[in-house]
């Protein structure tokens, strides 16, 4: 039991790492200096702030590192509810990681032209700015599915509050609408603003409050031996 308790703990400390590694390399660093529509303007803040969006790099790099590394505690933490389940929720969580990774490398190439060439990177900016968006939007439609898989799985488990089980899958809904609507949805600029804050509201509450329950508590333990209750 003291294991398991070690390794949510760590696994809570790994979500936190992701939550303050992505708010800087995506809030702070990139929509802070991506203006819509403007190349010119976009290049301008990237070779200006040149060394902040190296910093959002890193950690992008950070952040997708640990996200992957993450699949296995959690396969660990859930395995005795389903194997089945847990492995497929691993599985997409790692998919996820992969793709975002491939996504990374749009932005640095976009790093690479601002060092070596930056006379050229506004004329490049916009596609690879929207390659790096469209190969993430596929990435997170596998995260919406293992975050409804982890939603179940927690749901049902004894050692975890059945409210962030149907949180986490609010979120993978969530996830799945907005990364669905950027994929497939011509006019989604009308309906941006809708679909971020249901992706924002429900990742954090969702994601956060599964990280605060691993942080503080790590698991709970019920001498009941009818871990079942939940459906």
């Amino acid at each position: 039991m003291k294991s398991l308790k070690t390794t949510a703990r760590l696994t809570g400390l790994g979500y936190l790492i992701i939550f303050i590694s992505g708010f800087f390399a995506n809030f702070y660093t990139l929509e802070s200096m991506v203006v819509d529509g403007h190349a010119l303007l976009t290049s301008i803040n990237i070779i200006d702030q040149f060394s902040q969006f190296q910093m959002g790099l890193i950690a992008f790099s950070i952040m997708v590192i640990v996200d992957i590394i993450l699949a296995f505690p959690l396969y660990r933490l859930l395995k005795n509810e389903s194997e089945r389940l847990a492995t497929t929720s691993s599985i997409l969580r790692l998919i996820n990681g992969a793709i975002f990774a491939i996504a990374l490398f749009s932005l640095f190439e976009i790093a690479s032209l601002a060092a070596n060439s930056p006379q050229d990177l506004a004329g490049d900016v916009e596609r690879l700015l929207a390659q790096f968006n469209m190969v993430w939007n596929i990435g997170l439609l596998f995260f919406g599915a293992h975050l409804l898989l982890l939603g179940l799985l927690i749901f049902r488990s004894a050692s975890f509050p059945q409210i962030i089980g149907v949180l986490l899958q609010i979120a993978g809904i969530a996830y799945l609408m907005d990364s669905g609507a950027q994929l497939f949805l011509s006019n989604y600029k009308d309906y941006q603003s809708l679909f971020e804050m249901l992706v924002i509201s429900g990742g954090v509450i969702g994601e956060f409050s599964l990280t605060l329950f691993l942080l503080i508590k790590g698991l709970r333990f019920k001498k009941s031996s009818t871990p079942q209750l939940a459906i």
